[in-house]
């Protein structure tokens, strides 16, 4: 299918450079930095490049991968999700050729037990991969209209993206334009959506294990957070961001074409304001007021779950959807004993998800 990509020319660039500005890409990270500001962090991309497929050089234990999450092709029509699917398959397939069969395995696995299009984990170690699968068949038990929705999860380069990338262990990215076509708005857009896996954390698991357990002691993530938590987190953004995609009544958002563009720039502007978010915790306040006759302030509610529950942006504002995730991650590590707070946001993120009001 590759040989339908075509090179971008000076016309096509300019197009799609005015097309990306309405897109709004949003990444929500976890990060690690103690002592300092809580980072979101928002990327406008530099999609100029056509990126060719990876490189295999290929080294084993490194903490560097060789998977390219960001490849981006032009002149590519696509009509069909099935279409859409095998391009992101062979994307991602193309970047496995020096990667060990027993992990090809797990991604397999991964790919047919839990309805994700495509996994690039290949430099990880096989043990600590294999424990990746324990989150996701627990998460996707508890929430089985999760499946089919997320594209990738894969392993990125700690270089790669915005300038505080180092700090970030792993990252939800709910829309990533994969491809454009041969037309004059650049329509109809495959778009992906990601978590990422820092290699520089995931790549190094005694390193992860120590900044998760020191962050955990700390109050910045939830009570007996470990290695495996951050993805549970990232998990929680994508349930989040599936929440609101089913209050818009929106049922896919892997192939974007003219008539859904209004749509999802609107979730994605939702999104990145957090409008949903907002709503979305005053319910779950407004029950837990109403339920435990508390005069506990809104911000205090939400600080009970952890220190980065009360992330802000550059800006100095709330960024309400790391609230829900905290409290998602809470509740996966802790269940009836995580903080009321988780409780009481994750019951009603579940009726959200579920198509309840």
């Amino acid at each position: 299918m590759f040989n339908m990509l075509s090179k971008i020319n000076t016309q096509k660039l300019i197009a799609f450079f005015v097309f990306i500005i309405g897109l709004i890409l949003v990444i929500t990270g976890v990060s690690i930095t103690l002592k300092s500001k809580i980072a979101y962090f928002f990327s406008d991309y530099d999609y100029g490049n056509n990126f060719e497929n990876t490189s295999n050089n290929y080294n084993y234990n490194s903490n560097s991968t060789v998977i390219k999450y960001d490849n981006v092709y032009y002149g590519v029509t696509i009509e069909t999700k099935k279409d859409a699917d095998e391009l992101i398959k062979e994307d991602s397939i193309n970047q496995k050729n020096n990667c060990p069969s027993k992990i090809q395995e797990i991604e397999n696995e991964m790919i047919s037990k839990y309805n994700i299009t495509a996994v690039n984990l290949c430099e990880m170690d096989y043990e600590f991969a294999k424990e990746l699968i324990s989150v996701i068949d627990k998460i996707y038990k508890e929430y089985p209209g999760a499946r089919g929705y997320l594209t990738n999860l894969t392993l990125k380069r700690a270089n790669e993206g915005v300038a505080t990338e180092d700090a970030t262990i792993a990252a939800f990215m709910p829309a990533f334009p994969f491809t454009y076509a041969n037309t004059s708005s650049q329509l109809p857009s495959v778009i992906k959506t990601q978590v990422l896996l820092n290699d520089s954390y995931f790549l190094n698991e005694k390193k992860l294990e120590k900044s998760t357990d020191y962050s955990s002691k700390e109050g910045w993530f939830p009570k007996n957070s470990n290695k495996l938590a951050p993805l549970a987190h990232e998990l929680g953004h994508y349930i989040s961001y599936l929440a609101m995609m089913k209050s818009k009544n929106i049922d896919s958002t892997l192939i974007i074409d003219e008539k859904e563009y209004d749509k999802f720039y609107d979730l994605l502007k939702d999104f990145s304001v957090g409008t949903f978010s907002l709503s979305l915790l005053q319910e779950a306040y407004g029950n837990y007021k109403k339920d435990t006759n508390s005069n506990i302030s809104f911000d205090d509610f939400r600080r009970t779950i952890s220190i980065y529950a009360m992330a802000k942006d550059e800006n100095g504002n709330y960024i309400y959807d790391e609230t829900i995730a905290e409290a998602f991650h809470d509740v996966y590590l802790n269940g009836d004993n995580a903080t009321l707070a988780s409780i009481y946001i994750v019951r009603v993120l579940k009726q959200k998800l579920n198509g309840g009001n």
